[in-house]
């Protein structure tokens, strides 16, 4: 298991804050990353979940982009193969967010 790290950037050009997360987000650190993206997209119409560097999400983790993609345009950035992508799209979460891939 890789520790989970998340921080929020807000871009100069005043594009939605970007919350960026990095190893794995599970039920032991989801009401931080979930808290960071609340407080990212309170004061901006829009928000960017960087995933790219995540090895791994549970139900936890997917409940909380549920539950930001409800109130706020949710786009999330992607690895273009992997699980990340997999999780989005059996969970749903790429119907009600914008999903970008990388390679």
């Amino acid at each position: 298991m890789t520790e989970a790290q998340f921080r929020v950037t807000q871009p100069a050009d005043g594009t939605a804050p970007v919350v960026a997360a990095s190893g794995d987000v599970d039920l032991a650190n989801v009401a931080q990353f979930q808290e960071l993206m609340s407080q990212a997209a309170a004061d901006a119409p829009a928000l960017t979940v960087d995933l790219t560097e995540v090895n791994y999400c549970d139900s936890a983790a997917v409940r909380a982009l549920f539950a930001v993609a409800a109130s706020t345009e949710l786009t999330m950035i992607v690895c273009a193969t992997g699980p990340i992508t997999t999780l989005l799209g059996i969970s749903g979460l790429d119907r009600v967010a914008t999903v970008i891939t990388k390679e």
